[in-house]
């Protein structure tokens, strides 16, 4: 699994407990401060990770195909 595969199967596992807790929370009336800061916690992770992925994606300018896809 290279790089990007990696970071895009993290952010789906971060995806999923993120809708874990909100469910959580919701099932609660959204009364638990300690799962309202995980939440936040959480998506602060997420937004890192989709700026790793995003930067990672803008490294690569090559594709499948052979060509390089490089626009400078």
């Amino acid at each position: 699994m290279n790089e990007q595969e990696q970071l895009m199967d993290n952010l789906l596992n971060v995806d999923l407990e993120i809708i874990d807790v909100v469910r959580e929370l919701h099932q609660g009336n959204w009364e638990s401060d300690s799962h309202r800061k995980q939440v936040g916690d959480l998506l602060k992770i997420r937004d890192e990770m989709v700026q790793k992925l995003m930067t990672a994606n803008e490294s690569n300018h090559q594709c499948d195909c052979g060509h390089d896809h490089n626009h400078e």
